[in-house]
């Protein structure tokens, strides 16, 4: 990768995370801002059912992370956060748009934490 450093200590990243905040929860999903360049965004939907306890303690539902940090030129990014390949790993980052193209960010972070007929697994056919 060339994330050159991440995370961005001054702060630049916060009104575009509140941003992309914004427009993920219009899109009924559930977000919060951490405070290290990162904003963890969840699928309600995807959650496991609260009578499951098997489901409950195996599956944390449909999550992303995606985290802000500085490519090579200099530019401030959007990046997913995938897990490292061992737990002792750190996470690997994968570049998802620039950071002030909030829109982008949000369209493809709903994409990845689409349930699509989520309501429609309980009608009866």
């Amino acid at each position: 990768m060339d994330v050159v450093e991440a995370p961005v200590p001054d702060g630049a990243w916060y009104p575009a995370a509140r941003a992309l905040t914004t427009r993920l929860k219009a899109s009924g999903l559930a977000v919060v801002v951490l405070g290290y360049g990162a904003v963890r965004v969840w699928n309600p939907a995807g959650a496991p059912d609260p009578d499951d306890k098997r489901g409950q303690l195996m599956s944390h539902g449909l999550q992303q992370e995606v985290r802000c940090g500085r490519r090579a030129d200099g530019r401030l990014w959007w990046f997913w956060v995938w897990s490292g390949p061992t737990r002792d790993a750190p996470p690997e980052l994968e570049p998802l748009c620039p950071l002030e193209d909030v829109e982008m960010a949000a369209g493809l972070i709903v994409k990845v934490l689409a349930v699509p007929f989520a309501e429609a697994s309980h009608e009866v056919v």
